[in-house]
């Protein structure tokens, strides 16, 4: 088989999370991809020919671009991740890998950016993968010699997800398809493919690059003490497990929806246009054609002070009675999308409450809590590997955790002075009343125990309340 076979679950996981990732895009990227999201009103276009394919290529043309796309799985993508990280993830490293918090990828990204855009690759394509990857090291090196190299994180989409393998509990395949830069022009570079094949040959960790089908290269990664690795430090993340099986993107549901909803448009826009203006009807009577033209040689303007005239007959202006049917299927899968978990172009009442808020989207919230917790538990992992490859030891002290709490809770003063007294009486502990406090960001959650009660005592006002 070709390096470029692809496993027999990506092609049908991958149209689902195009949709997803057009619908994200917006309304360039939809209206690009033509019939293939809004079918031509006259049939397909290919099984046309000469000027009637040209009559109804123009009427496709007019009818995209009179459409209207309504960017709701957009602003609900950006809504999530920015409920995800309100607040900053819970970071603890071990020192090797320090540096990993301002700069994982090897290029200054951040720790926190790259869960971010972790978090909207899942959101929006269901699964994604991380490489933990370290610079081959020369046999025979000091430990001094290795100690500027660096472990890095790359981030794979899902459509660079080709192929994988396992057997059993151990990934023994996955094939990563990469573009590389070709050319010496200065100003101007071509793009092409490759494949990066990460594989087990004798229970070894190799890394092979294939370019037009032939092995370009070919490396044996190993951790800063030179020895071989026994597994693919390669980490799948989905919406439901972190396993290498395809998950359905979170927002898929509200992405065909929305797709649908713009189909609507494209009929009720094609419909006012066509029968939207007035027309004018003229009953000529016992006026013959001859007698016609020759008492209006100039036909008809209509809305002109100049008169018409006939023998017998009426006049009238001719137009459509609204056509409700396409508004109200529009106005039904906003509605849906609503329910699905749009709640971002939901008209409310400025009194809602936030545990209003949390009732109406408790399903999308269970869903975005589901990936969190698996972004947080892969670059847990990923960590880990580093911290492998960086120490050659492994540590239960490293943290990575994203915030669950998605809105702030309420705390209304009677509340506060209730939890104070509740704390002076011996009710509740500190660390309760702090937790408590946190969660409504009364105090900010980068804020430790330990700083609260140093301030305390240095201002001299520590009366055990806070």
């Amino acid at each position: 088989m070709p390096v470029d076979s692809i496993h027999p679950l990506y092609a049908g996981h991958e149209k689902k999370a195009q949709r997803v990732r057009d619908a994200v895009s917006g309304s360039d990227a939809i209206k690009d991809r033509t019939e293939t999201y809004l079918p031509c009103p006259t049939g397909p276009l290919y099984l046309l020919e000469g000027d009637e394919l040209k009559e109804a290529t123009a009427r496709y043309e007019t009818y995209i671009q009179r459409a209207v796309w309504l960017g709701v799985t957009k602003r609900t993508h950006d809504g999530m991740i920015g409920a995800v990280f309100r607040k900053e993830p819970q970071v603890e490293l071990e020192s090797p890998i320090e540096y990993m918090n301002e700069d994982c990828d090897g290029s200054g990204m951040s720790l926190t950016q790259f869960a971010k855009l972790a978090t909207s690759a899942l959101v929006t394509n269901g699964r994604h993968g991380i490489l933990v990857d370290y610079p081959e090291a020369e046999d025979g090196l000091t430990r001094e010699q290795t100690s500027g190299l660096r472990a890095t994180f790359r981030t794979y989409q899902s459509p660079s997800i080709i192929n994988w393998r396992r057997e059993g509990e151990l990934l023994k395949l996955v094939v990563l398809h990469e573009w590389y830069e070709d050319g010496e022009d200065e100003f101007e570079k071509d793009f092409k493919e490759q494949y990066r094949v990460l594989s087990l040959e004798n229970g070894a960790y190799v890394q092979r690059v294939f370019r037009d089908g032939i092995e370009a290269s070919r490396s044996e990664p190993r951790d800063s003490n030179g020895a071989r690795w026994t597994a693919i430090p390669f980490q799948f993340i989905g919406t439901v497990n972190n396993d290498e099986n395809p998950d359905a993107p979170l927002l898929l549901d509200l992405a065909d929806v929305n797709i649908a909803h713009y189909r609507n448009s494209a009929d009720l826009e094609e419909s006012s246009f066509i029968t939207g203006q007035p027309m004018f009807h003229v009953d000529i009577g016992e006026t013959t054609d001859k007698e016609w033209k020759e008492l209006n040689p100039n036909g008809i303007t209509v809305g002109s002070r100049r008169g018409v005239q006939t023998k017998g007959g009426s006049m009238s202006l001719v137009q459509a009675e609204p056509n409700n049917l396409p508004n109200e299927l529009m106005i039904r899968k906003e509605a849906q999308m609503l329910a699905i978990g749009a709640r971002l172009i939901e008209q409310r009442g400025g009194n809602e409450t936030a545990e209003s808020v949390r009732a109406r989207s408790g399903a999308e919230n269970a869903n975005l809590s589901s990936v969190a917790t698996n972004v947080s538990d892969a670059i847990e992992n990923c960590l880990e590997w580093a911290l492998s490859f960086m120490a050659n030891q492994s540590s239960s002290g490293i943290i990575f955790k994203l915030n669950q709490q998605f809105y702030s809770e309420d705390a209304d003063p009677q509340m506060i002075a209730a939890m104070i007294t509740g704390l002076d009486r011996g009710v509740w502990a500190k660390a309760d009343f702090r937790d408590w406090a946190r969660q409504r960001d009364l105090i900010a959650p980068e804020r430790t125990d330990e700083d609260i009660d140093a301030e305390v005592e240095a201002g001299g006002t520590n009366i055990g309340a806070l």
